[in-house]
């Protein structure tokens, strides 16, 4: 038998270190959120989600299509933060990390504190995508109440994109804390209507731009429409933050006017989305997605619909050209079922979705917008898809309840219709 290397230990230790620093830090803030929520018992399926997401993380690293799995992208990542470790600190490698790829800026942190190996990066990066699971299903809680943000904390634990997607080294895992935030400030300002509450939505938006730049902006404006909704909601009105919130968005609208009209003008939108779009699109994958025309406003009003719903379902299920391919297949079903189930709960809530659920109405929709501008092949979108449909399971765990309560009253109060024995008994 080989001895054991001083470098082999050193790599176990911070990766057991990683793994009870980052589950300890998911249960810390699961108790922060339960106490001013009662009934907020999500500690085994956050529990649960970290564990899945460490074990797949460790058992797809032992296996020979590893790196075929998760793409290149980890490499080119890797490679940057490398180049700011070996820079000094404080130098303009760090700080363009810090402002421009907050994900490099993590993985850089970890290799110059820790000389972390892989599987710990990839530890931190399940610990900072639970985090952002755990403030979902808080937001659900404000807009549901326990039970709903139960539901929604397993059924985000479970869902198998997730599960993969969380552990890579790139840019989802900071992209569902981001939105995760946002998610909780939009929900708690839509309930309660606190300026005060603003921090959360900005603290995500900071955190989405200096990952994925056009994710975030998109993100800000979800943000703008949850407030200047919950400033205009009767449950507001009557207090002076209704005031607050409408001129904050008012004044935010002021200040971004004159950089969306330069960003959307035909000459930027020809040079920075078409050629984007044009990149995307010209591989010779199985996946890529038909080129779509997004030079001008109108054109983008024209297309958009069809690039969306390429996001919402493709890959279609016989799209399998590789192993990769072949285990996106779960993905691909549990996004139809969440499809499938977000129709029902809407069908079943008409009239009280936006009320309900607004705040994650308005995130799902404008990712929606953001991920369907930028995805040319349907692998990435796959990974893009992900995020929305951790939103999308959200409201449909929001509308469940009430959905499935209206049903029994209408099917009670449908003519000819007997009462059941047991509808008095007590509950």
């Amino acid at each position: 038998m080989s001895p054991v290397s001083d470098q082999s230990i050193h790599s176990l230790l911070v990766t057991v270190t990683m793994i009870v620093l980052l589950g300890g830090a998911v249960m810390i803030l699961v108790g922060v959120l339960r106490r001013t929520r009662p009934g907020f018992a999500i500690g085994p399926p956050a529990l649960a989600a970290f564990g899945l997401r460490v074990l797949a993380a460790g058992l797809i690293s032992l296996t020979s299509v590893a790196r075929s799995l998760r793409g290149g992208d980890e490499l080119t990542f890797l490679g940057h933060a490398h180049r700011a470790v070996e820079s000094s600190p404080g130098s303009g490698e760090w700080t363009h990390a810090l402002f421009n790829e907050l994900h490099v800026y993590v993985l850089a942190v970890q290799e110059y504190a820790f000389d972390s190996p892989e599987l710990a990066m990839r530890v931190t990066q399940v610990g900072i995508a639970v985090a952002g699971l755990v403030l979902l299903a808080a937001a659900v809680y404000e807009l549901a109440g326990s039970r709903a943000s139960v539901l929604a904390m397993w059924l985000l634990a479970l869902e198998p994109a997730s599960v993969f997607f969380s552990s890579l080294l790139h840019k989802e895992a900071n992209m569902m804390l981001a939105i995760g935030l946002v998610a909780l400030g939009g929900a708690k300002i839509w309930k309660r209507g606190e300026p005060l509450n603003l921090v959360f939505i900005v603290a995500g938006c900071l955190i989405a731009v200096a990952t994925r730049h056009y994710a975030g902006w998109f993100l800000i404006a979800a943000g703008a429409a949850i407030v200047l909704h919950a400033g205009l909601r009767a449950e507001n009105k009557a207090a002076i933050r209704s005031l607050s919130l409408i001129s904050l968005v008012i004044l935010f609208a002021a200040v971004a006017a004159p950089t969306v009209l330069s960003a959307s003008t035909d000459e930027s939108l020809e040079k920075n989305l078409q050629g984007s779009q044009e990149a995307n699109a010209s591989d010779s994958s199985n996946l890529k997605l038909e080129r779509v025309d997004f030079s001008t406003r109108g054109a983008i009003v024209q297309n958009l619909p069809r690039r969306s719903l390429d996001v919402l379902v493709r890959p279609f299920p016989w799209q399998l050209g590789n192993i990769s391919q072949g285990l996106g297949l779960l993905g691909t079903a549990a996004a139809y079922i969440a499809l499938f189930m977000l129709f029902r709960v809407i069908f079943l809530s008409w009239g009280e979705v936006m009320s309900r659920a607004g705040p994650l109405v308005y995130l799902g929709l404008f990712l929606l917008i953001a991920y369907s501008l930028s995805a040319g092949n349907a692998g990435t979108a796959f990974r893009y898809r992900t995020q929305v449909v951790a939103v999308f399971i959200c409201i449909v765990a929001a509308l469940w309840q009430a959905a499935v309560a209206r049903r029994k009253v209408a099917a009670v109060a449908a003519p000819g219709r007997e009462l059941p024995a047991v509808a008095s008994s007590p509950t």
